[in-house]
């Protein structure tokens, strides 16, 4: 029994938020528990398991056709995708109409389904059967008008009842409009109409038809029981699973959390509240018998009567009442190194068994009050269901919704009376039951793939046409500087303003662990981080330590001091003697840097820097890999490299990116991280490759290995042959502040001292233009300032307080590349591409490439799919606003005091975002692609399933195909030239929303400012 409630528990679990803990945010698919399912199929299921949105809403869709951003092919090349579904039948006529023109009609305009009362309302107070819509285009309004009053002059002619001549002289009082429109108004409410057939519930997914008591309940007393038993469970899993908020730890949390709860019970902190009478003597009883929590689980669903081939329903239905906190749970028990030593167990079955337990409490307590129930709970159901009264019928008429919608569907047809009276009720009935069928989500999803559309088409055009660039113009030329940059979009901006100031200037990208998977602890760092990807067991460890004993002893020795006067002055200002003295005292004192924060964030922050530099110097720091014997960490982690690792990592990387001939004489290799104030979601922004951290310890060591003398002996070997004349340099790129810092600069030889001053003038100029184009996005930049004022800015907002938006991390991501640099060189792609290094002409047998799409597809698709759910409904798939957010044991943060755990991303992180699927460009042959996806599950689940769009560029002929339907069909580009500009800035500037691609030519062509930068 405890096997089998421990595999139904853990396949629940796969329904939960798989997020981490907050310190270590990692981006991944919302919803991975359906990812083995196509994409629109998902969406259907997660929308009534999880009760959310699968699309924007209908009315955000017809705001990007009103701007143009959805355009008449595009929703064209959407219907026609939509008419290769088998059983579409998009020309069999409807009536009067076929049933792709009802359909376009549908998406281009709003036809409203209203109530009874609704309708009578727009009837009497609005006059809408007088008017007719206002959005008709004006040739249609005429052509309706004309027609009528053709019909009205023939019945006039032809006689009519007296009942019928009455209203034609009614009517022939009106001016032409309100005439035309009670006149088609008349024909379509002429009929009868049979009520429309009441649509079918789709199956829900396999959490969604199961009904638990809590629901009965809700739904007929209006009382959650759930609100009971919430705010206890929320209050122990804090304290149980705290990280370092709490000054005291939780007694017995050793013992796993069934233990710690009976402990905190019947210890005397049993919940105070009465329908909890009774929960000491149970738990008393349990414990005497040794009861495990797979029987405390088994025996609460005995009494709750869930039959047991409900069991598993029931359970995810009961684990989905806490998503947050339960997905958390089950995350921290499957991956115990996102836990610090020492952390208490975490087990899903045990949270599980507490919230049977406190639920049968809950629902015995509103079973009484709410409806006098006294027997036992597994009569519940059937005494609920008894005491249900039907729901009474909505009242029907001739006015009712159908003809008022077959009214409107006449209008935008362009169908006037004539055309409408003599239709029979089967044709009227045909029209509005495919009007119907093509109700509101299907609407969505078709105006969505629309939305796609016309963002692919947009990038694979541009791509088409930078190919048609000669091909020297595209490339760099003899490079003087190479610089290898994370895959990171955010990444994609600096990367072009860099090359824009000089053709010799080129830069390569990959992931930003670069391929050095480690363990790292830095100087004054208290334990070991894992610098890779999530699901990666680094095998080495990497310590940073100063060249100087005596001078890391004096670092130390300071900051153990000043750490336990901040302790010190924590603790006592808790206490309640010393609280009393010290809280008015720095209360008062706290005010000067505080106001200062407020008001001057960056100076500010200049001046904490500087006071910490001259209390707390920097030494010079070298990394090392010491051996187990050193200290390393028990359970491996502590071997160090053997030179033909080094040289195998190193040369990986070098492969992948495409980089191993032609080597300039300074290679800069750019890890990547985030720096800002007062922000729980800070890790969101940092590398993703390396765990939600910083990228520089990896670049770094990934520059020591590649200067190293024996490895390069060993690269020989394998074809790479890395000149004398060459220095690799590692580098952090700070994507909030710009900064750039590089690593062991004094290793760098005498020789390529002056192209280093070179290679960071080049950068600081690239890092104030890439910061100009980040200001056009904020709302809070000072419009028109110059690139100097622009960077002030982003430094700004890293160090305020009161900043919900320090960065807009990948909010922009639209785009993965996965080629040679020379497709995208010289494209402006607005931040929005993830742009992958990698040269087809190296890997003849696809071998690096499936690598690579082992490793970006999952990691792009992650980033992609969390920011399109966590858009689309930010309530129940998103984070919610910031502004009530609290952080709660180091997990993760909470609306005010007492809630779930807000799981996904922040509104202000998402707000300007456009979701739409990831666009996946490889540089390869559509066989390569097929081939690889046939070999690899994971990447075939993402093609084929459709949760990324997917399209190849051939090596050899540049002709790009775009897989739709399950195979590869040609891409076929627009006729218009895409717009080419000198610089960036000519091409965004005045612009604040997303810019559409252009050919930035300054990447090509040598200038005096661009010679004067580098």
């Amino acid at each position: 029994m405890e096997e089998r409630l421990r595999d139904i528990v853990q396949h629940a679990g796969h329904l939960l938020p798989a997020q981490g803990p907050i310190g270590v945010f990692v981006h991944h698919n919302t919803l991975h528990a359906f990812q083995h399912l196509s994409f629109h199929e998902a969406l259907d299921e997660a929308s009534a398991v999880f009760e959310a949105e699968p699309y924007l809403s209908e009315a955000e869709y017809r705001a990007q056709i009103a701007s143009g951003r959805i355009r008449d092919e595009d929703i064209e090349a959407a219907l026609a995708e939509r008419a290769g579904d088998p059983g579409a039948r998009p020309h069999e006529r409807q009536g009067p109409l076929s049933r792709l023109e009802i359909e376009r009609l549908a998406l281009r305009f709003p036809i409203d389904a209203v109530t009874e009362a609704g309708l009578q309302w727009r009837i009497a107070e609005v006059g809408e059967t007088r008017r007719l819509r206002p959005d008709l285009p004006a040739e249609q309004r005429r052509r309706i008008i004309d027609s009528t009053e053709r019909w009205l002059a023939g019945r006039r002619l032809a006689g009519a009842s007296a009942d019928a001549a009455e209203r034609l002289r009614e009517l022939g009082s009106l001016d032409p409009e309100p005439r035309a429109a009670l006149a088609l108004w008349d024909a379509c409410r002429s009929a009868p109409l049979p009520p429309a057939r009441p649509k079918e519930t789709p199956p829900a997914g396999r959490a969604g038809a199961e009904r638990t008591h809590r629901d009965l309940l809700l739904a007929l007393t209006g009382e959650d029981p759930a609100e009971l038993i919430n705010p206890l469970l929320i209050r122990l899993l804090s304290a149980y699973l705290d990280e370092g908020v709490s000054h005291w730890a939780m007694p017995d949390r050793g013992r796993g959390l069934w233990r710690a709860f009976s402990s905190l019970v019947l210890e005397g902190s049993s919940p105070a509240d009465a329908p909890f009478a009774g929960l000491a003597e149970e738990l008393r009883r349990l414990e005497a018998r040794g009861a495990r929590p797979a029987a405390v689980v088994a025996g609460a669903l005995r009494e709750l009567g869930v039959a047991e081939d409900r069991w598993e329903r029931y359970v995810t239905r009961a684990l989905l009442e806490l998503p947050g906190w339960a997905g958390m749970v089950h995350r921290l028990e499957h991956t115990p190194s996102d836990r610090p030593p020492g952390a208490p167990p975490a087990s899903l079955l045990e949270y599980l068994a507490v919230r049977l337990t406190l639920s049968r409490y809950a629902l015995r307590d509103v079973a009484r009050r709410k409806l006098g129930f006294e027997g036992p709970l597994s009569g519940l159901a059937e005494h609920a269901r008894r005491a249900a009264r039907p729901a009474e019928a909505p009242r029907r008429s001739p006015d009712h919704e159908r003809p008022f919608r077959l009214y409107q569907l006449a209008q935008l047809a362009g169908l006037s009376v004539a055309e409408v009276e003599p239709l029979e009720v089967a044709d009227r009935v045909a029209a509005l039951e495919a009007l119907e069928a093509f109700d509101e989500v299907t609407r969505r999803r078709v105006l969505h793939e629309a939305y796609e559309h016309g963002h692919r088409v947009e990038v694979l055009h541009a791509v088409a046409a930078n190919l048609r660039r000669p091909a020297d113009e595209r490339a760099a030329q003899d490079p003087r500087f190479q610089l290898a940059f994370c895959i990171d979009d955010r990444c994609e901006g600096l990367r072009r303003h860099f090359e824009e100031l000089s053709p010799r200037h080129e830069t390569f990208g990959v992931a930003g662990f670069f391929g050095v998977p480690i363990r790292y602890r830095g100087l004054d760092d208290a334990d070991h981080v894992s610098l890779c990807p999530v699901g990666v067991e680094p095998a080495h460890e990497i310590v940073e330590r100063a060249h100087e004993e005596e001078a890391w002893l004096l670092r130390q020795a300071r900051r153990k001091r000043w750490a336990r006067v901040l302790h010190a002055i924590g603790h006592g200002t808790r206490s309640l003697s010393r609280g009393l003295l010290l809280t008015p005292t720095l209360g008062l004192l706290a005010t000067i840097p505080l106001v200062g924060r407020v008001l001057f964030p960056r100076a500010s922050a200049r001046l904490r820097r500087a006071l910490e530099r001259r209390l707390l110097p920097a030494v010079p720091t070298h990394l090392h890999s010491p051996h187990a014997e050193e200290g390393a960490p028990a359970g491996g982690g502590g071997r160090p490299f053997t030179a033909a690792e080094r040289a195998a990592r190193v040369a990986t990387t070098l492969e992948n990116m495409g980089l191993t001939r032609r080597f300039a004489p300074l290679v800069a290799v750019l890890g990547h991280g985030s720096t800002s104030t007062n922000n729980p979601h800070q890790s969101a922004y940092d590398c993703g490759a390396c765990g939600g951290r910083h990228g520089g310890p990896n670049a770094r060591l990934f520059a020591a290995m590649a200067n190293d003398p024996e490895v390069r002996a060993l690269l020989r070997g394998r074809g790479i042959d890395i000149p004398e004349g060459t220095f690799f340099l590692g580098g952090m790129n700070n994507t909030t502040t710009e900064e750039i810092v590089f690593y062991d600069e004094h290793l760098v030889p005498a020789s390529h001292r002056g192209e280093l001053a070179a290679l960071s003038s080049a950068l600081v100029e690239a890092r104030r233009r890439h910061a100009h184009e980040r200001c056009r996005r904020f709302a809070s930049a000072p419009k028109g300032r110059d690139e100097g004022q622009a960077l002030a800015h982003v430094e700004a907002r890293a160090a305020d307080i009161s900043q919900a938006r320090p960065e807009l991390g990948h909010v922009t991501n639209a785009v993965c590349v996965v080629g040679r640099r020379e497709l995208t060189r010289g494209l402006f792609l607005d931040r929005r591409a993830f742009l992958v290094s990698y040269d087809p002409t190296q890997d003849p047998a696809g071998a690096i490439l499936e690598r690579i799409l082992l490793a970006v597809g999952p990691v792009g698709a992650g980033i992609n799919l969390e920011y399109y759910f966590s858009r689309v409904d930010n309530l129940r798939y998103g984070a919610g606003t910031k502004l009530p957010h609290n952080l709660v044991s180091l997990l993760g943060v909470m609306d005010g005091s007492l809630s779930d755990l807000r799981t996904g991303l922040p509104k202000q992180m998402i707000e300007i975002h456009e979701p739409v699927r990831l666009l996946v460009v490889v540089e390869a042959s559509t066989e390569t692609a097929a081939a690889i996806c046939a070999r690899q599950p994971s990447i075939r689940e993402l093609v084929f399933n459709g949760w990324i769009q997917f399209a190849c560029v051939d090596p050899a002929t540049g002709e790009i195909a775009h897989l739709a339907r399950g195979g590869f069909a040609p891409f076929t580009p627009p006729d218009e030239p895409l717009p080419a500009v000198q610089r960036s800035a000519d091409w965004y500037a005045g612009k604040s929303g997303f810019v559409p691609p252009a050919i930035i030519r300054a990447a090509s062509t040598r200038s005096p400012e661009v010679t004067h930068a580098a």
